[in-house]
């Protein structure tokens, strides 16, 4: 290709690149922003405005993905590096819709974070949205490690010795899976002769190694992945990083970067062939078992929501189990209620922990609704979402999710697939004894809250709770608004 074709490529590539342009830009200008601010302006007023600048920043950001998804038709940026269709629009609103309620969070709880915290948002985001889109192995690794460095940072933003030493397991965690997920990249290159996971010479050499150098190779890439989806065997770190690191970016780590992944996945999978399905099943049975049998015994709220995302993270690795596009629309629908579920669980979780101080432990719950019932019934509506029960857009979830797996054993005849339907339904049963255990906590124990400390919500943080709580309850009565949706990708 000759150096005028290469430039007019890369310069035609830049009409479906806007956004991310838009937010490098704006990386730049909250970087100046805090710079100027800090140096004028006492802490207060300097958080108020890059609350405001950075709120837009992600309002405009999001206006434009959106325009993109009605102007834009499927193609390939950057000679293949990026491949930008209507899922990756998708999961760039998804992930835009996370890092504008982490900011709306933070502020109805009046968390104030560094300087630093709004640039790095904006550079988070960048990284997600190339992760949506790369199709390249070495783009799929920048855009993973753009994403992890600042998640690092986030975890220990607050400079305390808990976010330090949550930050630094972190780090330890992320970079051996970072590694282990580039070596397998190589040997992938070595067995296809190409980079890009959509090309028809990716698919047929695989198809024709060895089975053993394949699983090698495929397993060794796909950790870094699962790293991000908090996935057996790389979950070990996501209890102790939820429980140091500022709740509003716990809530955010457990949707923005599963969402992104989950697309990078999808995409990944579809390349490989089917004898990668026996290895899939095993992990995501595994995550959902350690994930909710873990949460059974915590007595800190945190931690339980934490392996409460590892189970998450299984049921919806089942989608990608079942190798069907109906499991990828489930895994779509999943991922829609499960944002606004858990967002609304570590609001609420936030809430009470601010009030009584008793940071994450159960105990914060007691009493709470019969002392305020609106915000007991928002609580109770949550984890019934979260355990997959009616009415609610949790069930939903969960049945288009059991459904896709059942269609593709009744298909397959594949006797894991069975297996992985039973089990999955007993670790649904599972699940109910720690979700409702915090509705019991809530109206049946008497609190610790008094006329000397009552338990405050203003008024803003009731407007957010119901924001994120209506979603749950409006896709159970009407789903398809949101399954008329997906079917467009």
């Amino acid at each position: 290709m000759e150096l005028k074709e290469q430039l007019f490529g890369i310069i035609k590539s830049l009409e479906g690149f806007t956004p991310e342009i838009f937010l490098s830009a704006a990386f730049i200008l909250l970087i100046i922003a805090e710079l100027i601010l800090y140096k004028f302006h006492s802490k207060n007023i300097s958080q108020f405005w890059l609350y405001g600048l950075t709120l837009a920043i992600l309002a405009l950001s999001f206006h434009q993905v959106t325009e993109q998804f009605y102007n834009t038709s499927d193609g390939f940026l950057f000679h293949e590096m990026l491949f930008l269709d209507a899922k990756a629009i998708f999961f760039k609103c998804l992930v835009s819709m996370a890092a504008i309620i982490l900011l709306a969070h933070s502020w109805v709880l009046k968390k104030s974070f560094p300087g630093e915290f709004f640039p790095i948002l904006t550079g988070i985001l960048i990284g997600l949205y190339l992760m949506t889109m790369s199709v390249n192995l070495i783009m799929i690794y920048l855009s993973i490690e753009i994403v992890s460095i600042g998640s690092y940072i986030f975890t220990a933003i607050n400079r305390d010795k808990t976010g330090s030493e949550g930050g630094l397991k972190y780090i330890i965690f992320g970079a051996a899976s970072s590694a282990i997920m580039l070596y397998g990249m190589s040997l992938l290159y070595g067995i296809t002769g190409t980079l890009s996971i959509v090309s028809p010479d990716f698919s047929r050499n695989l198809a024709q190694v060895d089975n053993i150098t394949f699983l090698v190779a495929a397993t060794l890439t796909l950790s870094g992945f699962l790293f991000k989806l908090s996935a057996t065997p790389f979950h070990i770190w996501t209890p102790d990083v939820y429980e140091s690191a500022p709740t509003p970016i716990v809530a955010f780590f457990s949707i923005a970067p599963k969402a992104a992944s989950f697309l990078i996945a999808m995409r990944f999978l579809e390349a490989l062939p089917a004898k990668f399905q026996l290895l899939m099943a095993v992990i995501a049975l595994a995550t959902i078992t350690i994930g909710n049998f873990s949460a059974l015994w915590q007595q800190n709220a945190k931690r339980m929501l934490a392996y409460s995302t590892i189970a998450h993270s299984g049921f919806m690795l089942i989608g990608l189990v079942t190798l069907s596009e109906l499991g990828i629309k489930s895994i779509v629908f999943y991922m829609v209620t499960y944002l606004f579920a858990n967002f609304a669980a570590f609001l609420l979780l936030d809430i009470a922990d601010a009030s009584t101080g008793n940071n994450g432990n159960l105990k914060i719950f007691r009493g709470l609704g019969l002392k305020n019932p609106f915000y007991g019934i928002l609580l109770v509506i949550v984890m019934i979402s979260l355990t997959g029960l009616p009415p609610t857009a949790g069930f939903f979830a969960k049945l288009n999710i059991f459904s896709a797996l059942w269609e593709s054993y009744q298909t397959s005849q594949n006797q894991i697939l069975l297996w992985l339907f039973i089990f999955g339904l007993f670790n649904t049963v599972v699940s109910l004894f720690f979700y409702l255990k915090i509705p019991f906590v809530l109206f049946f124990k008497k609190g610790e809250v008094s006329e000397n400390n009552p338990f405050k919500i203003t008024f803003e943080q009731q407007f957010l709770a119901i924001i994120l709580v209506l979603p749950i309850l409006l896709l159970f009565f009407k789903a398809d608004l949101l399954m008329n949706l997906i079917a467009l990708l």
